[in-house]
């Protein structure tokens, strides 16, 4: 494993802002005593990019402000990166401005229940800006001005972006808090692991671990375990802790398994009590691996049919919609159509379509482990 891709226990306390209450708490509940004084490299490897990416106050910074309605203002728009008009908002007493994210455009107006007319006048802000500049000024200086708001901001390359709009009262999770517990997290499972994909906007992350310990299943494959964690930092959406499993089947195709109940946390709340308790939900993915494998070798047996071709190509057209199951459906029907493939394989080669949302891969992935779940019931697993 090679150092330069680790961390340091010693270091790993800089993604907690002690200054902050609950990053405090965090540290006293999570080994940071220990940690503080420990020389030793923690199990994870491939982490360095992200940890110094989310060390707090530098890369990332994020600053929140709590303002009534009337002290917020619209000062025109601006193309983001990816082709979408964005509001310039302005802050009371505070000088410069900062450019919204899709999601908090959203969240800006979702309390008077106009989020998606916002986001259609938004499409064409040249024609339909008034509209909108009318409509907000109603809602906010007229109807509810003294409403307060949460506004998070955060400063990436120089550019300062409000991500989030909320409710005074709302305590995400940040990212950077978050990295830290799941490294934690993985120093209670005994193993080594590393991190497959490290993926941070302005207002979520997805990371995926993975084990470097791989389970030979005799005639089947190859199998390692792990978990994937995504965060919305959004008020709508919780914390997803979901326990993966990655096969490699001998013939080459792989597919990953997500376990369809996920360790979930709301918020953090007035204390870090619920997230010890869920959080001690992690150690019971080694207790998993003998059911999974179970599961597994039931499926290995089992060959694919058009009966049950026919309801998988559905469930994934509820998931991704027609449009683009379309783009895909020649490969699907060729795989489909070979009933030499048992389950794994099957899935295995369904793995290899792209499917562009991370939201809706995590479902498809939940989508193959549910039918395999099922058919463990049915052996009376």
């Amino acid at each position: 494993m090679s150092e330069e891709t680790r961390v340091k226990k010693s270091d790993l306390i800089k993604l907690l802002d002690t200054e902050l209450e609950f990053d405090q708490a965090i540290f006293n509940n999570f080994s940071g005593e220990e940690y503080a004084s420990s020389d030793d490299y923690i199990c994870t490897s491939n982490i360095k990019g992200i940890f110094d990416l989310l060390i707090p106050k530098t890369t990332w910074t994020k600053e929140d402000y709590n303002k009534q309605n009337d002290e917020i203002s619209i000062a025109g728009t601006e193309t983001d990166e990816n082709g979408n008009t964005q509001l310039i908002i302005g802050l009371k007493d505070i000088k410069d401005t900062f450019i919204t994210t899709s999601e908090a455009v959203g969240h800006l107006f979702t309390p008077i229940k106009m989020n998606h007319y916002a986001k259609f006048l938004l499409e064409g802000s040249g024609e339909h800006l008034d509209l909108l500049l009318y409509n907000f000024e109603y809602w906010f200086k007229k109807i509810n001005p003294q409403e307060r708001l949460l506004v998070r901001t955060v400063i990436e390359d120089g550019k300062r972006i409000i991500r989030c709009f909320a409710t005074p009262t709302y305590k995400p999770i940040d990212n950077h808090v978050l990295l830290y517990i799941a490294l934690w997290a993985l120093e209670q499972l005994d193993a080594s692991f590393r991190m497959t994909l490290p993926r941070v906007d302005h207002s979520s992350m997805k990371l995926s671990f993975v084990s470097d310990e791989e389970m030979n299943l005799n005639g089947i494959g190859k199998l390692s375990y792990g978990f994937t964690i995504i965060n919305g930092e959004d008020k709508s959406k919780t914390v997803g802790i979901h326990p993966t499993f990655d096969l490699v089947n001998n013939d080459g195709s792989s597919t990953t398994l997500i376990i369809d109940k996920p360790i979930s946390i709301v918020h953090r709340g007035k204390n870090v009590t619920p997230i010890i308790r869920n959080l001690e939900e992690i150690k019971d993915i080694r207790n998993h691996l003998d059911w999974v494998i179970s599961v597994i070798k039931i499926a290995h047996k089992s060959k694919i049919d058009d009966v049950f071709a026919f309801k998988i190509q559905q469930e994934i057209i509820k998931i991704i919609g027609p449009k683009q199951f379309s783009r895909f459906a020649e490969k699907y029907y060729e795989i489909s159509s070979n009933n030499a493939f048992n389950l794994l394989q099957f899935f295995g080669r369904l793995n290899e379509i792209s499917v562009s949302d991370e939201n809706d891969q995590i479902k498809v992935k939940v989508l193959f482990w549910k039918y395999l779940k099922d058919y463990g019931k049915n052996q009376g697993i």
